[in-house]
């Protein structure tokens, strides 16, 4: 019998190894030949997890965008996410030189500091913070050449942000002072997120997605989409009207949502709405 095993290599990248054996159990009992070469290679062999999957199926891999070089912390939220719901998590820094989007199957925009307002055209606010042109450098144009290229794309918070300047669109750059009639909270309070209603458009992917017209999520944030870039619809909002989620319908997976699911773990409806939205996406990344 041929078994196909994709183990993780410490590098990050997969290795294909076919062991023959005449066993119906894998690993081939008394056949040592995957663990020395495990051992020859550096292939971490995560026996627990790997077998739970088909044998024939990898993983597919996800670029996640960030700022600080976080990627072996195993508490990291995206990247738990990722890897909880089936992906191969693959961290992309600002600075990365010689990318090629054929190296991911999906994209993952993630939250972070604010956007610089040279993007979309507009005068600097004194609200900002923890602004970063290396980063908008990275993003922006991944973003664009991703969705030319119909790799799906799930962004989140900032993620959401940078999919619609990328594509043309603008953003409020302070809710408070931009938005005032927005009376929902949108920062942390005592360490824990926010809460808030939204309202989601019938039909829309995350309607499909989630089965709900309206759901409670998180918030920690204080700009949000104002002008939608192009090629996007709005498919949910707060009761006051900011955008809290965006899709692009014409492509297979470009979805941004303006709260955090990474993180929507307190309470059963959370992690459902958070196991729904990172399952979508690690399939449509799958396909």
């Amino acid at each position: 019998m041929i078994f196909w095993c994709w183990l993780p290599v410490v590098s990050g990248q997969l290795l294909a190894i076919m062991v023959r054996s005449r066993e119906s159990e894998f690993p081939p009992t008394g056949d040592k030949s995957v663990c020395d070469l495990a051992l020859k290679w550096g292939i971490i062999y995560n026996k627990e997890k790997r077998l739970k999957r088909r044998l024939s199926y990898m993983a597919p891999t996800i670029g996640i965008t960030f700022v600080e070089n976080i990627e072996d912390d195993p508490s990291n939220n995206y990247i738990h996410a990722i890897k909880e719901f089936g992906g191969n998590p693959l961290t992309l820094y600002p600075g990365i030189s010689n990318f090629k989007l054929d190296g991911i199957d999906g994209l993952l925009l993630t939250g972070g500091g604010d956007i610089h307002p040279d993007n979309f055209d507009a005068e600097w606010h004194p609200a900002l913070y923890n602004v970063s042109e290396d980063r908008d450098a990275l993003e922006i144009p991944l973003c664009q050449e991703a969705i030319a290229a119909d790799l799906p794309v799930f962004g989140i918070c900032r993620g959401i942000q940078i999919m619609s300047v990328a594509m043309g669109g603008s953003l409020y750059q302070d809710i408070p002072s931009e938005f005032p009639r927005d009376a929902s909270p949108q920062s942390q309070i005592n360490g824990v997120d926010s809460r808030h209603t939204i309202e989601i458009v019938a039909n829309s992917r995350l309607n499909q997605i989630t089965g709900k017209r309206r759901d409670e999520v998180n918030s920690a944030h204080h700009q949000a989409v104002k002008e939608k870039g192009e090629g996007f619809e709005v498919t949910a909002r707060t009761q006051e009207g900011l955008v809290e989620a965006m899709e692009n319908r014409s492509k297979r997976f470009v979805l941004g949502v303006q709260y955090h699911p990474e993180r929507m773990i307190e309470t059963a409806d959370f992690q459902e709405h958070r196991r729904k939205l990172f399952e979508a996406f690690i399939q449509a990344a799958s396909e």
